[in-house]
């Protein structure tokens, strides 16, 4: 097994972890929940195989939802985010970038990276939270999670990405 993939599958260990033991936790205000476990996603390899990003994301979701008894919530919202995640690749990376391609500040840059992870974060958050609710009973409330989650986990992701945990690295 290559560094590679070990880093990823400690990042996916990690993030469950997280989520579950801390950020769960979390509610700011009431609506502000951090969500950093779809960071896994966002971080795998451009060059991927579409099925396997989609078995993991379901497999994550499927973790979450588990720990947190959401009913397949997560997993709906990871497997979406899972099959857009190529379209949202081609709109902020380069072309040249496919041969070898984690989705990263070094590769992408700060701006188009943050670009790409705010797409996929806000995506994510507006099918998970609409599910959850089932309804738009209180668009107010269900527009300020998302708006608040939004923010929490794209500045968790800036951390996360200062931090330079490259699972890219061999």
């Amino acid at each position: 097994m290559s560094n590679a993939a070990t880093g990823r599958i400690l990042l996916f260990i990690l993030l469950i972890i997280l989520q579950i033991a801390l950020f769960d936790r979390i509610h700011l205000f009431g609506y502000a929940t951090p969500l950093l476990y779809i960071y896994f996603i966002i971080k795998l390899p451009g060059t991927m195989n579409r099925n396997w990003v989609l078995l993991l994301a379901a497999f994550l979701g499927l973790c979450i939802d588990l720990f947190n008894h959401t009913m397949g919530m997560n997993m709906l919202a990871c497997v979406v985010i899972g099959f857009f995640r190529y379209f949202f690749l081609d709109w902020f990376a380069p072309r040249d970038l496919y041969e070898n391609y984690f989705p990263s500040f070094r590769s992408l840059g700060r701006a188009k990276f943050l670009r790409y992870a705010f797409v996929m974060t806000v995506l994510h958050h507006i099918i998970l939270f609409t599910a959850e609710s089932l309804s738009f009973f209180d668009p107010l409330a269900l527009i300020y999670r998302i708006i608040g989650s939004v923010v929490l986990t794209i500045l968790l992701i800036f951390a996360f990405e200062s931090i330079d945990f490259d699972v890219s690295k061999k």
